[in-house]
């Protein structure tokens, strides 16, 4: 971080907790205490590039003009607000009440829209992305966190689906801007070593709890007891911290000179999967030919979002066990196919299928794995540079006949 960078933020931060207030969260072991200089030095180590602030600054003067503004968070669990307990808020919350305390007069209006999503990676957040987020407000949002650095590990694209989905988002008719989150796990690990260059190269604003964080840990004057709730989420008081670097990215973008031009937007093979869609039993694309088969069920044994209660992915296909084995099949013409199943935790129930692509079987999915919570999983079928028509089965494998198997949708690119 740079001295201009770093008076913003210092002068950000300074704002933060005059609007927030400096009282502590209550927890256990050791707190940095609201407030202090070892706070405000931790808070502002977090912002680890500035990125071009041409976009937030205009979401910002379009709240303060009165005009009401869409403020969107997608990521994992920790975006959902897990283990936010006891009276606390997830990070999304507070800074949402950050945003509006700053940016938005009397009279004005903000909404918001929560599409985290627990256990899941990018992969799935580009394919949903419309449908958690864009279907969910009356207008497109206008400012969007992601927040993905502890969940990638489990991409099967290597970090292609974290840039497609930025790209998605970026390109919106509407110019929306991004600010990139990236938590961090007990273990002290995240992910933001692949995913910062990409967010370098779209000149995004990014901010990353681990630098804030991992120095006062690794010291011991904070404990991993005071911001952590276990190996993966942050307690009450990591929830506000997180916030607190958040609020204060923003606050330092709207101190700043203007960026002259918005970030030009590169021509990437990285964001090869930017246009994809769900499809799903109720998003048939007119191109596309589905056969059931056997997965005549709908499966309800499934994780539900926890600010709605709805299910993650209802319009899906349970295979009936007591059936023959007949395939789901999938004809569609596409040059990127994303298959998204779940990963049941009635391992006596569930069993093991076959995919099989333009006739030659490409994989088997456990549907039952170790370590499995009725959560969605993705393996990619299809990733070519030219759109084909591509025949997709999916039967249950030798040795599963009886067992049961949930396709809960597909992503594609035509």
């Amino acid at each position: 971080m740079d001295a201009t960078i770093g008076r913003l933020v210092g002068a950000a931060l300074a704002g933060t907790l005059a609007v927030a207030g400096c009282a502590s969260v209550n927890g256990p072991g050791n707190e940095i205490k609201r407030g202090s200089v070892a706070y405000e030095r931790m808070i502002g180590r977090s912002l680890l590039d500035a990125g071009n602030n041409r976009r937030i600054k205009g979401v910002i003067a379009k709240a303060r003009s009165g005009k009401e503004v869409t403020i969107a968070f997608i990521g994992g669990s920790i975006t959902e607000g897990y283990n936010a307990t006891d009276g606390g808020s997830p990070y999304a919350a507070l800074v949402a009440d950050g945003f509006r305390s700053a940016f938005v007069p009397e009279g004005g209006s903000m909404r918001v829209v929560n599409a985290g999503m627990a256990g899941t990676p990018s992969t799935i957040g580009m394919i949903r992305y419309r449908r958690d987020v864009l279907e969910k407000s009356p207008s497109p949002p206008d400012l969007v966190f992601v927040e993905f650095a502890v969940n990638d590990g489990d991409d099967p694209t290597n970090g292609a689906a974290f840039e497609s989905l930025v790209r998605k988002i970026l390109d919106s008719p509407n110019e929306p801007a991004v600010i990139l989150i990236f938590s961090v796990f007990q273990s002290r690990w995240n992910l933001q070593d692949r995913l910062a260059p990409i967010g370098a190269r779209y000149g995004l604003p990014m901010v990353s709890i681990k630098d804030a964080v991992v120095p006062e840990l690794e010291k011991g004057s904070l404990s991993d007891e005071a911001f952590f709730s276990d190996i993966y989420h942050p307690t009450n008081y990591g929830h506000r911290l997180m916030a607190d670097c958040v609020i204060t990215a923003l606050k330092a973008a709207d101190a700043a000179p203007a960026s002259p031009r918005d970030a030009p937007i590169p021509d990437s093979a990285g964001a090869r999967f930017a246009p994809i869609e769900l499809l799903d039993a109720a998003r048939l694309p007119a191109s596309a030919r589905i056969s059931v088969g056997s997965f005549t069920d709908k499966d309800l044994a499934l994780p539900a979002f926890k600010s709605s209660g709805n299910f993650t992915f209802p319009e899906n296909w349970r295979r009936d066990a007591a059936r023959a084995n007949e395939p789901l099949v999938l004809e569609i013409e596409c040059r990127s196919l994303i298959l998204v199943y779940k990963k049941s935790r009635a391992s006596a129930d569930f069993g093991e299928a076959s995919v099989i692509v333009d006739g030659q079987e490409v994989d088997t999915l456990d549907g039952a794995p170790t370590g499995g919570w009725d959560n969605p999983w993705t393996t990619v079928l299809v990733d070519d540079e030219a759109s084909e028509r591509h025949r997709v089965e999916i039967k249950m494998a030798s040795g599963s006949e009886g067992k049961t198997f949930t396709v809960l949708g597909f992503g594609y690119v035509k």
